[in-house]
C-alpha cells in the first residue's frame, strides 16, 4: 500500500514536471518568435530611415538648385510633407516594437514563474525520491497527505 502511494505521488510530480517544462518550452518559442519580430522591426524602420534620409537629400539638392521663390515655396511644402509622412511611418513602426515588448514583458514574467515553479516540483521530487530511499513506511505520511 504504502509503495503504491509513493508511486502514485511520484507520477503525479513527473506529469505536473512535465507539462510545465513544455509550457516553459512553448515560452521560449514565443520569446524566439517576438525577438525576431522586434528585430524585424528595428531592420524595417533602419532601412525605411535611409531611404527616407536620401529622399530628403534629393529634395534638399533640387532646393539649392531653385531658382525663384515660388519654386523654393513648393519644394519646401513636398520637404515638410514628406517629414510628416516619414515621421508617421516611424511612428507606427515605434508602436508595433511597443507592442511586441509588451508581449515579450508579459511572456517573461510566465516564464520566471515557470522556472519558480518546475524548481518546486523538482524539489518535490527529489525529496520523494529521498524518502523512498530512507523507507517507504517511514516517510509514507508525508508524501500521501497522512497526517
Amino acid at each position: 500500500m504504502a509503495y503504491a502511494l509513493f508511486a502514485q505521488r511520484k507520477l503525479v510530480l513527473t506529469g505536473e514536471l512535465n507539462c510545465l517544462q513544455l509550457q516553459q518550452t512553448q515560452r521560449s518559442n514565443e520569446q524566439y518568435a517576438l525577438a525576431t519580430q522586434t528585430l524585424s522591426l528595428q531592420q524595417q524602420m533602419s532601412s525605411m530611415q535611409a531611404s527616407q534620409s536620401t529622399e530628403l537629400a534629393n529634395e534638399y539638392d533640387k532646393l539649392a538648385k531653385a531658382s525663384n521663390d515660388t519654386e523654393r515655396n513648393s519644394i519646401n511644402a513636398e520637404i515638410k510633407s514628406m517629414e510628416e509622412g516619414f515621421q508617421s511611418e516611424l511612428d507606427a513602426i515605434n508602436r508595433q516594437i511597443y507592442q511586441v515588448s509588451v508581449k515579450e514583458n508579459t511572456i517573461e514574467m510566465a516564464v520566471k514563474r515557470l522556472d519558480t515553479e518546475v524548481t518546486a516540483v523538482e524539489k518535490q521530487l527529489e525529496e520523494l525520491e529521498k524518502a523512498e530511499g530512507e523507507g517507504i513506511d517511514r516517510s509514507q505520511p508525508k508524501f500521501s497527505g497522512i497526517s
